[in-house]
């Protein structure tokens, strides 16, 4: 094995281990905070995401720069990622509080499966770029 290869293996893994330590500390994050077993919450960061791209898709086929829309595409992420959370909070977390933590699990794993099929309804499963000018 050439050192080249093995440098882009640690790489890799350093970089896997760094992805599925965000997701735990997210959903330590919204259990220690929340009491409730989420595992939605990445739904809500794809969302924005895909807003975000969509946004920018708009933007530069008027002609805008992608350079100066980038403060817009966080503000469109936060703003879909806010809203469908808060959404989800009031009507589908909110009666299930204090119950047993598999419903929860359960529940919020039945939303990801919706809106991950949606996301893919909306935007199918190519990935979406912005041309750079």
């Amino acid at each position: 094995m050439s050192f080249q290869i093995l440098v882009l293996t640690v790489l890799d893994g350093i970089a896997y281990g760094a992805l599925v330590f965000l997701v735990a500390v997210g959903l330590t994050l919204v259990f220690g905070v929340m009491r409730i077993l989420n595992v939605a919450h990445g739904s809500f960061y794809a969302l924005g995401a895909y807003a975000a791209a969509s946004l920018g898709l708009v933007l530069t086929a008027y002609g805008i720069s992608p350079w100066f829309a980038y403060p817009l595409f966080v503000v469109a992420a936060v703003a879909v990622g806010v809203s469908v959370g808060g959404l989800m909070e009031r009507f589908i977390l909110r009666p299930i509080y204090g119950q047993e933590q598999y419903l929860q699990l359960l529940v919020t794993f039945a939303v990801f499966m919706i809106l991950d099929n949606a996301q893919r309804l909306i935007w199918g499963c190519s990935p979406i770029s912005i041309p750079s000018r």
